[in-house]
């Protein structure tokens, strides 16, 4: 089974009713940018390759903020990319926020850093 399979099979049911598009750049492969939505009602609280069509927002991030956020939960690397803006968001930045932090639940939070845990090994971040 694969990571995105074996981690959507145990995601917690969202709060939030999100549809956020990710845009990462500088990426160590492909063409530098890599593209990723994020759909509540579709698919979870996972990244999916791709773009969706009028989302509620899109956060743009170089590669490092990208790991901090997604990888190695560094809030104080995320916090710079939001001062040096290196993280942006444009859209609505409250449902960023729900969708990230301020408005996760407990088994939100602990599936999140389980994902983080799964990452980190695959990517040799540990």
């Amino acid at each position: 089974m694969e990571l995105r399979e074996e981690l959507a099979s145990n995601a917690p049911d969202p709060v939030h009713t999100a549809r956020v598009n990710l845009v990462v750049t500088g990426a160590p492969f492909g063409d530098g940018q890599f593209r990723a939505y994020i759909d509540t009602e579709a698919g979870g609280p996972l990244p999916v390759p791709g773009n969706l069509e009028d989302p509620d927002a899109t956060v743009i991030l170089d590669y490092p903020a990208a790991l901090a956020a997604f990888v190695t939960d560094d809030p104080d690397a995320v916090a710079h990319g939001f001062l040096t803006g290196t993280l942006r968001v444009d859209g609505d930045l409250a449902l960023v926020l729900m969708l990230f932090g301020e408005g996760m639940t407990e088994e939100q939070i602990a599936f999140a850093r389980h994902a983080q845990t799964r990452l980190r090994a695959m990517t040799a971040l540990e």
